[in-house]
């Protein structure tokens, strides 16, 4: 599952002012700022991002080759009213958000937690290993055909098949039947959901209206002379 949001330089209120102000500056002026929004708004955004939610800078901030590893940010448009950031991506996993512990306890029993929003740790799911006794209980059918008696199971940790080194080697499923093979990976929020969200919206703007004015500034007084 995907999702998609744009930025572009009219949609924010802040930066009405430098955006009136753009339309009337000479066209070398306007072509530096675009070039300067393509190239530096999303390490402006990013770090209005990662003071809300605890995810790594790197991440979400194209590196010098382009790439960002939690999905894409396509630069769009060459002038003022049509230039934009698309941001793309999936769905990702509680390991980009501080989750523990980041593979099982050799005891089997655990609680898993993230922390997506910073300073507010969640509680994910609790695991605990089956003893002896249960194991009996439950009898041939768990053992041959590796059913439960409950619906679903809580969040746990199970390997991904990883065999790179750097990779993750494991990420919460939950078993939503009594099937064993009947699994979900547990998703949290995209990177587009986050630079989207009320709570940096105004972070965001904010930045965008007070280095946009910079960088019109720096570009008038060296082109007006």
């Amino acid at each position: 599952m995907g999702n998609t949001f744009t930025i572009g330089i009219k949609n924010y209120k802040k930066v009405k002012k430098e955006f009136r102000k753009l339309q009337q500056a000479p066209e070398i002026v306007a072509k530096r700022i675009v070039s300067d929004f393509k190239s530096r708004a999303p390490g402006w955004i990013a770090e209005e991002v990662v003071s809300v939610y605890n995810i790594n800078k790197r991440e979400i901030k194209p590196s010098k080759s382009g790439n960002v590893s939690a999905g894409s940010i396509v630069a769009k448009g060459k002038e003022i009213k049509s230039v934009s950031l698309v941001y793309s991506g999936r769905l990702l996993t509680p390991t980009h958000f501080g989750m523990k512990p980041k593979k099982p306890y050799k005891s089997g029993n655990y609680t898993l937690t993230a922390e997506i929003l910073k300073g507010k740790v969640k509680k994910l799911g609790v695991v605990k290993k089956i003893t002896k006794e249960q194991r009996k209980k439950l009898g041939k059918n768990f053992r041959k055909q590796g059913s439960r008696n409950s619906p679903k199971s809580p969040n746990m940790l199970l390997h991904t098949g990883n065999k790179h080194e750097g990779g993750t080697n494991y990420i919460p499923f939950q078993r939503v039947s009594q099937r064993r093979d009947d699994l979900e990976v547990r998703k949290t929020i995209s990177m587009p959901q986050m630079v989207s969200s009320k709570r940096v919206e105004k972070k965001i703007d904010d930045v965008l209206s007070k280095n946009i004015g910079k960088r019109l500034d720096q570009h008038m007084s060296r082109y007006m002379k």
